[in-house]
This record gives C-alpha cells, structure tokens and sequence, in this order.
C-alpha cells in the first residue's frame, strides 16, 4: 500500500471539505444556487482553490454528482424476485431520508451525471431477475416487464407520487411494489399461455 505525501493528503482533505460543502448546500438549497462562488464561500476558502482541484465545471460537477450519490447510499441492486418485491420499499424509504439530495440528483445539471452508471447497473439487476424469474417466456415480454419496473424503482417515479400526486410515502411505497407485482404476474400469466 502506497503512503500518501503531506501534499496528496492536504489535497485529499480539501477535496473532501469542498465536496462536503457542496452536499450540504444541496440539502438546503436548490440546485441554481450551487455556484463555486457559493461553494468557496460555504467551505470558508477561495475559488481559486476549488479550480486548483477541479479544473472545469463538468469536473466539478461529476465529483459533486458522485459525493451525492454516496451520500444517498441507495440500498444494493436486487438479485432475486422476493429482494425486488421488497425493493420499492427500501428504495423509496432511502429517497424520503435524503429528500432534498434526491430531488437535487433529479435536476438536469446532476440527473445525467448520476443517472448513467446506477440506472444501468439496476437496469442488468432487474434484468437478471426477470429473465430467471420467467425463462419461457418471449424475451420481447421481459424485456418489457423490466423496463417497466425499472420505471417504477426510480427517483424520478417516487418524486411523481410525493409531490405532483401527493401520496405520502407508504402509499406512494404501495403503488411502486403494485406496479411491480402486477409486471412479474403478467409474466407469469403469459407463461402459461
């Protein structure tokens, strides 16, 4: 194991403390107001300093996308059916205890950023459960039946029931697992066809 020099820890810690800033700015401000100026001014250094360590915007942007994305610490993918009935419950309940991190990981400036590596690596773990859970059945049909749960296990779907529908969590944790027992049962049905 390498030893880290005085310089690559100073850098290290700094690092952390603007990334640090930056989250707790997340949660108590929406994401326009996520500025270096307003992160230099949060974590007590300068700007100059937040370029030293992140050279261009997109830089700075996926390092904050990544530190929201920890501290989300969203539940591990499901690997079998009974995990993915229980899913939407573990998942959404993560969602409403970083509330303003979830809706600030939703905004255009972060979503893409985030999106990509966790949404494909759920992607292939619903797909896996799926394709184990009704081999017979027509790939067309799975592949369907999982991108519908996928939508289901999302940010974006959790946001719609809380806030432009208004359903509190278990209700909103109710229509999720609904929508994912009614896909893996019409896989079942069709198999039987």
């Amino acid at each position: 194991m390498k030893t880290l020099s005085l310089s690559e820890r100073l850098a290290d810690h700094t690092q952390g403390l603007i990334l640090a800033a930056a989250t707790d700015l997340l949660e108590k401000a929406p994401v326009h107001e996520l500025t270096v100026r307003a992160v230099a001014a949060h974590a007590h250094i300068s700007e100059r300093t937040i370029f030293r360590h992140f050279a261009t915007r997109d830089a700075f942007l996926n390092a904050i996308a990544g530190e929201v994305s920890r501290h989300m610490a969203l539940p591990p993918d499901p690997g079998s059916m009974a995990e993915l009935l229980a899913y939407p419950d573990t998942l959404y309940r993560r969602f409403e205890a970083t509330g303003a991190l979830t809706k600030a990981a939703l905004h255009t400036e972060l979503f893409s950023r985030m999106r990509n590596a966790q949404a494909q690596r759920r992607w292939e773990s619903v797909r896996k459960v799926i394709d184990a859970h009704a081999p017979q059945t027509s790939e067309h049909d799975r592949k369907l039946a999982a991108a519908n749960i996928r939508y289901f296990l999302s940010a974006t779907t959790w946001h719609y029931y809380r806030f432009y529908f208004g359903f509190g969590l278990d209700e909103s944790i109710e229509c999720a697992r609904t929508a994912v027992m009614q896909a893996a049962d019409g896989l079942r049905r069709r198999r039987k066809d």
